[in-house]
């Protein structure tokens, strides 16, 4: 609940100066802008990819030695780890001058990965592993454009919030013709941790625009992040492999978007104030 309250102060004052300066643009016909984009991201989530790693192997090893079992059939695909998934952006511009503008904007990343397999002897086992990391971004920093020649180049800055949930549901039953005690095996049940920290992002922006008031824009960024614990309603510490120690999730990585931009006319007399 603490870095809930942080990510909702966060937000709170970033509308706060995104509101100032829309105020200010509107009274001084300045260009104020929003956009929209999405696209492919990546996620390092290291200690949280150990443990489906762990996972994998032995869920490799079971394949292995049921096999070779007579009366056994069956097997189970192997985890994609969680390295990659989808973002989608909202975000807002205030030019202060022709190439410096106050930035705002929400991100939303979303990975998951799953795998489903049973093994069929004495009586059916089932491994049955879901996990989902979903992560809101607020960030406001800045722009900075350095190149306009009907292509416009520029460069991103921001600090932000960034609050991250992990669903995960395992069921992990072995079969009882397996050979020999066999350690590792996950806790298994349904659970949801969550937590949050704050981070840097920074990239870069390619523009054209296609009208006045209307750009499409391809954007590359890199995040810098570490959530350092989730926690359940319980408020008890992720454990996904069972090891007694807790895992994090390491947001860094980058991302590359597609997107749109939209100039608003918020002069108070209506006249359009000049794109920069």
């Amino acid at each position: 609940m603490k870095g809930l309250a942080s990510g909702t102060i966060i937000l709170l004052a970033s509308a706060a100066i995104l509101a100032g300066a829309a105020a200010i643009a509107s009274a001084a016909a300045q260009p104020f802008e929003v956009s929209i984009g999405g696209g492919p991201t990546t996620m390092s989530l290291d200690d949280i990819n150990t443990s489906i790693l762990l996972f994998n192997a032995l869920i490799t090893h079971l394949n292995e030695t049921l096999a070779v079992i007579p009366g056994m059939s069956g097997a189970v695909d192997a985890l994609e780890p969680l390295y990659s998934g989808m973002s989608v952006r909202a975000s807002e511009r205030y030019w202060v001058t022709d190439w410096l503008a106050l930035t705002g904007c929400f991100e939303y990343g979303r990975a998951a990965t799953a795998t489903r397999g049973q093994y069929q002897g004495a009586a059916t086992s089932t491994i049955d592993i879901a996990a989902t990391l979903s992560n809101l971004s607020v960030l406001a920093g800045a722009r900075l454009r350095f190149l306009d020649v009907g292509l416009r180049l520029a460069a991103d800055a921001a600090v932000g919030y960034f609050y991250s949930t992990f669903d995960h549901a395992v069921t992990f039953q072995i079969p009882s013709e397996y050979p020999d005690a066999i350690a590792g095996v996950p806790p298994q049940g349904e659970d949801r941790h969550s937590g949050g920290t704050f981070g840097l992002s920074a990239g870069l922006s390619l523009s054209y625009p296609l009208f006045e008031e209307f750009s499409v824009e391809a954007l590359v960024g890199y995040r810098w992040a570490d959530v350092p614990i989730l926690r359940n309603a319980a408020a008890t510490a992720l454990d996904l492999d069972g090891n007694g120690t807790s895992e994090s999730a390491t947001l860094d990585g980058l991302s590359m978007q597609i997107g749109f931009t939209l100039a608003l006319d918020l002069s108070l007399g209506g006249e359009k104030g000049e794109t920069p």
